[in-house]
């Protein structure tokens, strides 16, 4: 009976006992329960004085109901102030998404779990109890808590217990002490170790990634146990013998002892193919060095044989091949020795593979000592450039080239080398290269050269003027035409200057003609030192004529031009007393300038200056006059020197 039980009883009793004594009993039997009540407080003396007694025991009976009543008030508030946290407690603990439980110390019954305990560890809620799993006991949750006794808190105890499917779940407890319904319990919070749980999942992965390594193998694995059975295939294993297992084993067991060399056995594939098979076994040992099975391991080497049957015809074939060579080699090193004419080659890489003396010393070196030598350490700058030039449209294009090539000896002797360049290909490693065949031809270089300095002698005589060493007539037609379209297709201005020497027949006449002759040359000397560019051109037109070709120059340019004619020929002070202008040598000067154009000839240029020249001796000789366009050709403008 519960200590509210025990107090409301009391209440009850001394309620009707206070009743009975005033209402209910007779005054003889009253007299008489004071006397039994007197005789049990206060002995007999108090029983002697039924009256006094009776005052007392009333009082007695309401100072015993107040305080029954009290009690009973405190003891009701005290179980409902209880009652009221409780529930506040459970209300929050029920509320919280981590696993919590409520555990008396004493014995390990549940109190309190909450749902995520519940579906943690299995604990099952029938009305307001809570039962552990099967798996799960309270007296494990005593051992559990027996070392923690002594503390009123702990914080991440780990540890294993049961879980929903009876397996051992990893966890993570923390406690705090506390007094609920009357009795010491601990309050728990439990959440699952997550490196604990990591560490089981990595172990129970552990085999699934070691299955998955041994089904990517190509290899042929099987495991078995020291009894011979087998506890382990690969996927390569079950493809390649099908439901033939017992096959496979047998030709891995001819392999023999574990950890002699492999061994080779012809077998079938699937797919009806004959196939090598090269096997191994090693011993599969564990930590503590004790062997608890075999490992297998068989590869497919039927390509490598085959491979090294090939290889095997090959290096036959080589061995020919290179008999071969050594045989066209040794011809070829008679034939290298016996030429006269430079021979050579040399790889794509410009490694020279093969040469002879000649060739060797015209490159300045010897045969042994050019050997291996690439052609950039060889060669000049310029001269390895040109030599990649037409070396790569040899090996690119694939056709031989045929140029001639210069060369100094170390004795200072000059030679000239008709030089031809093929494409070979190297039959023992298939490399690309270049093969160079030289022949000395300086005798005939030497009289082309001497051909040719008598054709540019020839040339040069044929545009010279014999007497005066400037240009003659065909040189001028020539630069006229050839500066009328440079300077139409420009649309720059064209300058000519036709000049005539005044009186000079009557120079002639008077001081004879090898005078006339020298006049001509000192004039021409005038003339020269007048001009100043390299485009200009002074060329003698015809007898006592001058022409001035002056390119990208304009009427004033041409003015001016002009003008230093006159004063050079006034400084220089030829003597003429036979003119009838001056007492020295003068010039008549007739200045055009045009801008050609598609539709003009370079002869209106000419013909623009001589109408100028013709106005110039008509306005008494020692003068220039200027014509800038056809137009102009009936009038001109007067410019005296």
């Amino acid at each position: 009976m519960s200590f509210y039980s025990v107090v409301m009883t009391n209440f009850r009793c001394a309620a009707l006992l206070s009743f009975l004594f005033h209402h209910g009993l007779s005054a003889a039997v009253r007299s008489r329960l004071i006397s039994i009540v007197g005789w049990g407080l206060t002995g007999p003396a108090m029983a002697a004085q039924p009256e006094s007694f009776e005052s007392s025991a009333l009082q007695y009976t309401l100072l015993l109901l107040v305080l029954v009543v009290s009690c009973g008030f405190l003891t009701l508030l005290i179980s409902y102030l209880s009652s009221v946290s409780f529930r506040r407690l459970h209300r929050l603990l029920t509320a919280m998404p981590m696993a919590v439980a409520i555990v008396r110390s004493k014995d390990g019954q549940l109190v309190y779990a909450n749902r995520a305990c519940r579906e943690l560890l299995g604990v099952r809620k029938i009305n307001d109890r809570y039962l552990y799993p099967d798996a799960l006991s309270a007296t494990m949750l005593c051992d559990f808590l027996r070392p923690l006794a002594s503390l009123s808190e702990f914080v991440h105890v780990r540890d294993e217990l049961p879980g929903v499917d009876g397996k051992p779940i990893a966890l993570s407890i923390s406690g705090q002490a506390i007094r609920c319904r009357w009795q010491d319990c601990w309050l728990l919070s439990i959440v699952p170790d997550k490196a604990a749980q990591r560490n089981q999942i990595k172990l129970e992965e552990e085999p699934k990634l070691f299955q998955q390594v041994l089904n990517s193998l190509s290899e042929l694995v099987y495991f078995q146990n020291n009894a011979g059975e087998v506890i382990g295939t690969n996927k390569a294993f079950d493809r390649f013998w099908r439901g033939r297992y017992d096959e496979g084993m047998e030709s891995i067991k001819e392999v023999g002892r574990i950890g002699n060399s492999a061994s080779h056995t012809w077998t079938t594939a699937p797919d009806g193919t004959s196939r090598l098979l090269e096997s191994n076994r090693t011993q599969l040992v564990d930590d503590n060095g004790g062997v608890f099975g075999t490992l297998s391991i068989s590869h497919d080497v039927t390509d490598w044989h085959e491979m090294q049957e090939v290889l095997k015809s090959e290096i036959e074939k080589r061995e020919i091949t290179e008999q071969e060579l050594a045989q066209r080699n040794s011809l070829l090193d008679t034939i290298l020795s016996a030429s006269r004419d430079p021979i050579g080659m040399y790889n794509e890489q410009g490694v020279y593979v093969i040469c002879n003396e000649p060739f060797a010393r015209a490159l300045g070196h010897t045969q042994t000592g050019l050997l291996g030598k690439s052609a950039r350490d060889v060669l000049t700058g310029e001269q390895y450039e040109s030599f990649c030039q037409t070396d790569q449209k040899v090996i690119n294009e694939g056709r031989s080239i045929k140029t001639d090539d210069y060369v100094v000896l170390e004795d200072g002797t000059p030679i000239w080398y008709e030089v031809l360049k093929s494409p070979y290909l190297d039959p023992t490693d298939g490399t690309n290269g270049v093969l160079v065949m030289a022949r000395d031809v300086t005798e005939r270089k030497m009289a082309e050269q001497q051909l040719a300095d008598a054709i540019m002698e020839l040339q040069e005589l044929s545009f010279v003027d014999s007497l005066t060493k400037v240009a003659n007539r065909r040189s001028f037609d020539e630069q006229m035409r050839k500066l009328w379209f440079s300077h139409m297709r420009e649309q720059q201005p064209l300058t000519l200057i036709l000049c005539d020497i005044d009186y000079f027949k009557a120079f002639n006449d008077n001081y004879g003609h090898q005078q006339g002759d020298f006049a001509l040359r000192e004039v021409a000397k005038i003339f020269s030192s007048v001009i100043k560019r390299e485009t200009d051109e002074v060329a003698r037109y015809g007898g006592e004529e001058f022409a001035f070709l002056l390119p990208n120059t304009d009427l004033p340019g041409g003015e001016v031009v002009a003008a230093e004619i006159h004063q050079a020929l006034a400084d220089v002070g030829l003597t003429h007393l036979y003119s009838e202008v001056d007492t020295k040598l003068t010039v008549s000067l007739g200045v055009a300038t045009l801008t050609p154009q598609p539709n003009q000839d370079y002869g209106e240029l000419v013909e623009m200056a001589d109408i100028a020249l013709y106005k110039a001796k008509a306005a008494g000789r020692n003068c220039t006059m200027s014509l800038t366009a056809v137009a102009d050709l009936a009038g001109a403008d007067t410019n005296h020197s």
